[in-house]
């Protein structure tokens, strides 16, 4: 079972099965979005890779929620 954990400043955070297509977007709303204390365009994706190392991208939360940019 493949799944992404979300956690920090969201409503609930959870994790949610990943699916092919998935999102940002989509996991942030299944969360129930950003609280009121989150800092969005400072949000990271953490990903570990098979060889146990981890990479980090950062995203823009907040301008993707507030202005859909992408």
């Amino acid at each position: 079972l493949r799944q992404v954990n979300v956690v920090g400043q969201v409503r609930t955070p959870q994790a949610v099965p990943y699916r092919d297509g998935l999102r940002v977007l989509d996991v942030v709303l299944a969360v129930g979005g950003l609280t009121e204390f989150a800092a969005g365009n400072r949000a990271r994706i953490v990903r570990t890779l098979e060889d146990g190392s981890r990479r980090e991208i950062r995203v823009r939360l907040g301008d993707l929620l507030s202005r859909g940019d992408l």
